[in-house]
């Protein structure tokens, strides 16, 4: 709202809830059920690191970390369909990932 007072463009959202799809490039980009899930647990958590045990409990669901490497499955993938905001998803080593518009 205030951007539109100062006269400033609104950014079109991220995620398309309704279409479970990135708005990316000034397109809409299918997501899977779990890369949605996970785009939306990051972008919730924008600038704060999401590590990969918080995904595994929160997403998946999970208690332990099974020991495999889905989530940066899942990542690289979001990454790929970003495009040209890939390095939206940034990693934080040794911990796990920074969502940062």
């Amino acid at each position: 709202m205030a951007a539109a007072e100062l006269g400033i463009p609104a950014r079109a959202a991220l995620l398309d809830q309704s279409k479970r799809a990135l708005n990316t490039d000034g397109a809409l980009v299918p997501l899977t059920r779990r890369e949605f899930a996970v785009m939306h647990y990051l972008v919730a958590r924008e600038g704060e690191v999401v590590t990969r045990d918080d995904l595994i409990q929160d997403v998946w669901g999970l208690r332990i970390d099974p020991g495999s490497n889905v989530v940066d499955a899942v990542v690289a993938s979001l990454r790929r369909k970003l495009g040209t905001q890939a390095e939206a998803i940034e990693t934080a080593r040794g911990f796990g990932y920074v969502y940062r518009a």
